[in-house]
């Protein structure tokens, strides 16, 4: 968590105690809330970027989406078609 050892937060827990002692659970309650809150609006904007991208024509693609390649066999309009094959004929030599 955040690189700390268990060492470290108990200092922490410590230290919220003694600046905080009753009112620690309300604090505790707030800072979630506060959290909860910062979370809810990063996932807003980041979501309103993403549409923003879309519509002027660059789209984000995100990890759950797999890059597809170009395939040589995909029908694109306006590109010339390729040779006819013709059977060779059955007439013996």
């Amino acid at each position: 968590m955040f690189g700390l050892g268990p060492l470290e937060l108990v200092v922490i827990g410590v230290i919220a105690v003694m600046l905080f002692g009753k009112q620690l659970p309300e604090v505790g309650l707030r800072v979630g809330k506060s959290l909860s809150e910062l979370r809810r609006q990063w996932s807003t904007i980041s979501r309103d970027l993403d549409v923003t991208g879309e519509l002027k024509g660059r789209h984000v693609e995100t990890p759950n989406q797999k890059r597809r390649l170009p395939n040589q066999f995909d029908d694109q309009e306006g590109a010339p078609p390729g040779p006819s094959f013709e059977p060779p004929s059955s007439q013996e030599v």
